[in-house]
C-alpha cells in the first residue's frame, strides 16, 4: 500500500484523540519539514533514538502523532512526541525539535507520523527500523546541490526533477533504507558572494582593506536571511520536493563540508578567517547547519548526540547502525585552519568513545570523512602551482596547454586564488595534512587490532566515484585477516555536476601503488571496466558520472556490501551498481571471540526501555570483555 492508502486506513480507523484546546487552535504555516534524525540506540534498553523537526509559525508545538506497526505481529503502539522550541527566526519562524524515542522488537517496524492541523505537504509520512537484532541498510551520498554553473547546466542535469533522488526513493518503496549518511554539502551556499549585501565586499579590491571592513547592519542582516532562505529553499516541499520527501521519510545523519558553510572554508588563510566578514558568516552557517541539518544548536548538540570537538563549533557523531555496525562522523570543518583538519583533542575524544561506546558484538565500522582519506595525490598540481610562482595565470595556461583550464579557468571568489589551489588544500593527501592523516590511520589500524572490527572510509566532495584501499603487501590474498586493510568508498556528487574529464585522465595516471608505512601499501581499484551505458572504459579508477552508496551489512557472509549506483544517463532517472563488498575482519584473540560468539544471545540480555536497574546486557559484554585483557578490550558502556 502506498503512503496515500497507509494513510487513509490509519486515518479511518485509529483517529488520534486531540484536546479540545488543541482542536480550536489555528495551524500555523509550515515553511519547512518535517524532517527526520536518527542518533543512536541504546542496547542496554533496546531504545531507538532520533527526531522530527518542523519550522513553522506555529507559537505552540503542534501536535505530531506517531504510530508504530511491528511487521511480524502487526500490533500497534502510539504515542506524541514531546516538542522543544528550538529557536526563532526573526520572531515568525520556530524551530520545532520533537524528541522521538521508542523500544525496538524482534521484527522491523513501520512508523507513520502526522500532525491532525494536516498542514504538512502530505498527509503523513512513514519511515522504517530495523528489529533490534538487524543492522541498517544505509544510503551514502554527497553534495546535494549545484556550485557556480549557468542555469542551462542545471537543467541538462535535472535540477527541478532530481533524478538521483528519484532513484533513491524508487529503491527506497522496493527495499527501505533505514538511515541516510549526508557526507557533506547537503546544500551549496556558493551564491552567497553575489547576493546584494555582500556588494561592499566584492567592490573593496584592497586584501587588506577588505581583511579590515567592519560589517553594516544591513550586511549582518543579510548573512542570517541568506543562510535561513537557502535551507528553506533546499530542504523544503516547495522547492525541492523530492529531496524533502527522503528526509521526510528516512532519517538522516549529517555531517557538514565546506559548501554547507562557503566553498573552501577552512582552508583559507587565518588572517582572512579571523576577519568580521567570515565570522559573521561562519556564526550564521552555523547556526543554520546545527538546527535544520540536526535538530539542535551549539549548545546542546552534547545532549543530542553529538561528542565535542576543541571547539564549541567543532562535533563528532560516534553511533551505531545496528548491532554490526559502528559510525563514525569526524567533524572536518568546525575547527579547521589551514595547516589542521581537527585538533589532537578532537581525535582523542573520538578514539576515547571508540574504545568505550562501541558494543562488542560491532564487526565493521565505518569513518566518515568530507574529502576521502584515500584518493589519489594531486602531486602534478602542487608542483605546477609551485613551479608557476611568479608567473602570471595566461603564461601558465600556455605552458600547460588544455591543463590550463582546470588550473586557472576559475578563481576563488574569496581571496582570487585558483580554484584547484582552494581545492588542494582541502585534501587530506595536500602536505600541509599528510602527518595528521598518518597519524589517524595509524591510530584506526592500531584499533583494527584491538577489536578486531574492519575499518573502512566513506568519502564525498570530488565529484567523481571510486575505491581505494590500504592492505597490507604480505597478506593481499588473505584479506579477512588483514587489520590494515581498509576500503575507501567514494561517492560523489549526487546533484552537483562531474569535474573536468580531463582532471579525471590525469589523476587516473597518478593513482599507482603507493608505501603508506612499513608493510602497508595503498592504491586505487580498477571498479569501473564498463561505464554504465556499456561502453569500455580507459580510465578504469575514477568515474565522473552522478551517484550515491548503498550499504548493507551480510548476515551470511559478515560482509558489508557497498553498492555505488551511478547515473546512466544525464539527467534520467536510473543508476548501474558497482559492487564493493568488504569481508569481515577476524584477527588475534578478539576476532576467535568475535567468531563464536553469538548475538543474539548477547543482546537478548537488552531489556525494554521502561526498565531501569542494571541491564543483564551489561554484565555479559563485561564478562565477554575482560576475557580478552592483553587487547585492552573495553567493556560497553551504556548507550546514550
Amino acid at each position: 500500500m502506498n503512503i496515500q492508502g497507509r494513510w487513509n486506513n490509519f486515518a479511518s480507523n485509529v483517529r488520534p484523540h486531540i484536546p479540545g484546546h488543541q482542536q480550536h487552535r489555528q495551524a500555523g504555516e509550515v515553511i519547512c519539514g518535517p524532517l527526520l534524525r536518527y542518533i543512536d540506540i541504546n542496547y542496554n534498553t533496546r531504545e531507538w533514538r532520533g527526531s522530527i523537526l518542523v519550522v513553522s509559525t506555529d507559537t505552540q508545538p503542534p501536535p505530531i502523532d506517531i504510530q508504530l506497526t511491528d511487521t511480524a505481529t502487526q500490533k500497534v503502539v502510539r504515542h506524541r512526541p514531546e516538542a522543544m522550541d528550538l529557536d526563532t527566526y526573526r520572531d515568525k519562524y520556530h524551530f520545532w525539535r520533537y524528541d522521538v524515542r521508542f523500544t525496538l522488537t524482534d521484527a522491523s517496524q513501520i512508523v507513520t507520523y502526522s500532525t491532525p492541523f494536516n498542514n504538512w505537504a502530505e498527509p503523513s509520512f512513514t519511515f522504517h527500523v530495523t528489529s533490534f537484532y538487524d543492522s541498517m541498510r544505509f544510503m551514502f551520498y554527497s553534495c546535494n546541490g549545484f556550485s557556480d554553473v549557468g542555469q542551462d547546466i542545471k537543467d541538462k542535469f535535472g535540477e527541478k526533477t532530481a533524478p538521483l533522488w528519484q532513484d533513491v526513493l524508487d529503491r527506497h518503496e522496493v527495499l527501505p533504507f533505514h538511515v541516510l549518511l549526508g557526507g557533506g554539502d547537503q546544500l551549496y551556499q556558493d551564491r552567497l558572494i553575489k547576493e546584494d549585501f555582500m556588494i561592499p565586499w566584492n567592490n573593496e579590491k584592497d586584501p587588506a582593506s577588505r581583511l579590515a571592513m567592519q560589517l553594516s547592519p544591513e550586511m549582518k542582516n543579510g548573512f542570517e536571511e541568506f543562510y535561513f532562505n537557502n535551507y528553506c529553499i533546499n530542504f523544503g516541499f516547495k522547492d525541492n520536493p523530492i529531496v524533502a520527501k527522503a528526509f521526510a521519510s528516512i532519517p538522516s545523519v549529517n555531517m557538514w563540508d565546506d559548501h554547507d558553510i562557503i566553498d573552501g572554508y577552512g582552508s583559507y588563510p587565518a588572517d582572512m578567517q579571523r576577519a568580521e566578514c567570515f565570522q559573521v558568516l561562519f556564526a550564521n552557517a552555523s547556526r543554520f547547519y546545527y538546527l535544520f541539518q540536526h535538530h539542535t544548536t551549539i549548545n546542546l548538540a552534547p545532549e543530542h548526540g553529538f561528542l565535542r570537538g576543541a571547539l564549541a563549533t567543532c562535533n563528532h557523531i560516534v553511533t551505531t547502525l545496528g548491532p554490526d555496525i559502528g559510525y563514525v562522523s569526524i567533524d572536518c570543518r568546525g575547527e579547521r585552519t589551514k595547516h589542521d583538519v581537527c585538533k589532537a583533542q578532537s581525535y582523542d575524544v573520538i578514539f576515547e568513545a571508540l574504545y568505550t561506546r562501541i558494543p562488542s558484538t560491532v564487526q565493521h565500522l565505518l569513518i566518515q570523512t568530507g574529502v576521502p582519506i584515500i584518493y589519489p595525490r594531486l602531486t602534478f598540481f602542487e608542483n605546477l602551482m609551485d613551479g608557476a610562482a611568479g608567473l602570471s595565470l595566461a603564461t601558465l595556461v600556455g605552458k600547460t596547454g588544455a591543463l590550463g583550464d582546470i588550473i586557472s579557468g576559475q578563481l576563488n571568489k574569496w581571496n582570487g586564488d585558483p580554484e584547484l589551489l582552494d581545492d588542494m588544500n582541502d585534501h587530506w593527501t595536500a602536505a600541509n595534512h599528510e602527518l595528521e592523516r598518518k597519524a589517524l590511520i595509524e591510530r584506526l589500524q592500531q584499533y583494527s587490532r584491538d577489536r578486531s572490527i574492519r575499518v573502512s572510509f566513506l568519502g564525498g566532495d570530488v565529484h567523481c566515484c571510486g575505491a581505494g584501499k590500504l592492505y597490507s603487501k604480505d597478506m593481499k590474498e588473505k584479506e579477512e585477516g588483514d587489520p590494515y586493510f581498509m576500503v575507501q568508498i567514494i561517492s560523489s556528487a549526487i546533484v552537483n555536476v562531474p569535474p573536468p574529464q580531463a582532471l579525471l585522465t590525469v589523476l587516473n595516471q597518478n593513482s599507482g601503488f603507493i608505501t603508506f608505512n612499513g608493510n602497508t601499501e595503498e592504491r586505487m581499484y580498477n571498479l569501473f571496466k564498463r561505464s554504465p551505458n556499456g561502453n569500455t572504459r580507459q580510465n578504469k579508477k575514477l568515474m565522473g558520472m552522478r551517484n550515491y552508496c548503498a550499504g548493507y551489512y551480510d548476515e551470511a557472509t559478515g560482509k558489508i556490501n557497498f553498492w555505488i549506483q551511478a547515473e546512466k544517463e544525464v539527467g534520467v532517472k536510473g543508476t548501474m551498481g558497482y559492487l564493493v563488498d568488504v569481508p569481515k575482519l577476524l584477527f588475534g584473540q578478539a576476532g576467535y571471540h568475535l567468531s563464536h560468539q553469538n548475538k543474539r544471545e548477547i543482546l537478548a540480555y537488552a531489556k525494554p526501555a521502561h526498565y531501569s536497574e542494571p541491564s543483564k546486557f551489561q554484565h555479559f559484554t563485561n564478562k565477554f570483555s575482560s576475557s580478552i585483557p592483553q587487547f585492552g578490550m573495553p567493556s560497553v558502556n551504556h548507550y546514550n
